[in-house]
């Protein structure tokens, strides 16, 4: 079964906001200020939601990669029976990864011999 687009793409899809917001604030703050672009007084109107979008995209992009973080130290588990007790948090990380990331926990698994 295949993941959501936004699963499967979270990464790049965070900095793109990240990328677009900080975009939306510097046009807008440059508008607000009276300098370089000029947007008849909408530069608030830009730069307001522009800085929302940068928050948000830079919370999805910590979010991701710590979860990446998260299933990378508990992938390496060397002990089976630590493997193994923490294979339900493993598996929950996991499913909030892309796809790639079902593979390699399928390896290990077949590796440490666990169904």
């Amino acid at each position: 079964m295949s993941k959501p687009f936004d699963v499967e793409r979270r990464q790049e899809l965070s900095i793109i906001l990240a990328l677009a917001g900080t975009m939306m604030f510097i046009i807008g703050l440059s508008d607000a200020l009276g300098t370089g672009f000029s947007l008849d007084g909408w530069g608030f109107w830009i730069a307001a939601p522009g800085v929302i979008i940068m928050i948000w995209g830079l919370i999805w992009l910590f979010y991701y990669r710590a979860n990446v973080d998260k299933f990378e130290m508990m992938i390496t588990e060397k002990s089976k029976a630590n493997f193994v007790r923490n294979l339900d948090d493993l598996e929950y990380v996991t499913w909030r990864l892309p796809s790639r990331y079902d593979e390699k926990l399928v390896e290990k698994k077949k590796e440490m011999g666990v169904k």
